[in-house]
């Protein structure tokens, strides 16, 4: 679990990449959809992710400050506001957050918990096959050891390939695929219009699914949202293109974000 300190590095670090594709642009207004994304995504990650532990030492004045910029940036991305009003609020909010990190550096800082919660979990709720149960606790190791490792991009990578396990083999334990198949957000074949073998689903499919079937909270979705982009950093060119920087800040967090889906999947398996 980051610190405050951390969680507002992590924030820091996020609005200063975030600012730095908007000044790319080279039209008065922001429409492209994948910058639109990111900024959702850089704001979304602070009210899901980084707000909860920064609360814990940063003022609620200054909270609501800070959330006010970044809610700013949420309303413009529905509306395709102009460069400047992202520019603006990124700044504001860069300024904010600096300044609240300022405030709990030279605050003690506590011994680090054993990393208890690290340990696999029992699969067999989602999965009979023993060695499917084996390969999803040797990949649940795999997360430990890069996040441990600094090996951050590499971290969310294979978090984004276990979740992928764990929905599918969520999917396979419905005795009825019908809710599966049905559902509003199962993706279609765009030649045929017929959904696509559930297996075959990316992991935006997944996420929006396992919220509408009620495996997953809304805030749980939210958050595996901003994991899902993180993930597509993958490729070279978009994190060229984005000005990112992965650090330990970000593959701790996604960690446990990873870690709450897994039970709450694992949950929805076991209850009725």
């Amino acid at each position: 679990m980051p610190t405050p300190a951390e969680a507002l590095d992590a924030a820091i670090q996020e609005v200063t990449g975030a600012r730095t594709r908007v000044t790319k642009i080279k039209s008065k207004q922001v429409r492209g959809v994948d910058e639109v994304a990111s900024l959702k995504s850089t704001a979304n990650a602070w009210f899901k992710s980084h707000r909860p532990v920064a609360a814990q030492a940063v003022s609620a004045a200054d909270i609501a400050a800070i959330d006010t910029q970044y809610q700013i940036v949420l309303d413009s991305a529905e509306k395709h506001a102009a460069k400047q009003t992202y520019l603006s609020a990124l700044k504001a909010g860069k300024d904010l957050l600096v300044a609240a990190r300022g405030g709990v550096l030279t605050a003690p800082v506590s011994p680090a918990a054993s990393p208890t919660d690290d340990l696999p979990p029992d699969f067999s709720p989602l999965v009979g096959n023993q060695d499917m149960r084996d390969i999803l606790t040797r990949r649940w190791h795999e997360c430990c050891k890069c996040v441990a490792a600094n090996a951050h991009l590499a971290a969310i990578v294979m978090m984004g390939g276990l979740l992928e396990a764990l929905f599918v083999a969520r999917a396979n334990k419905m005795p009825d695929k019908k809710p599966l198949i049905s559902a509003a957000a199962a993706p279609k074949d765009k030649a045929t219009g017929r959904v696509q073998n559930y297996q075959d689903w990316m992991l935006d499919s997944y996420i929006k699914v396992a919220h509408e079937l009620r495996w997953i909270t809304e805030s749980a979705k939210d958050v595996a949202d901003v994991l899902k982009e993180y993930r597509n950093y993958i490729h070279p060119e978009k994190e060229r293109r984005h000005g990112v920087v992965l650090a330990l800040n970000d593959s701790s967090m996604f960690w446990q974000v990873t870690k709450a889906l897994a039970r709450q999947l694992l949950l929805s398996a076991t209850t009725p």
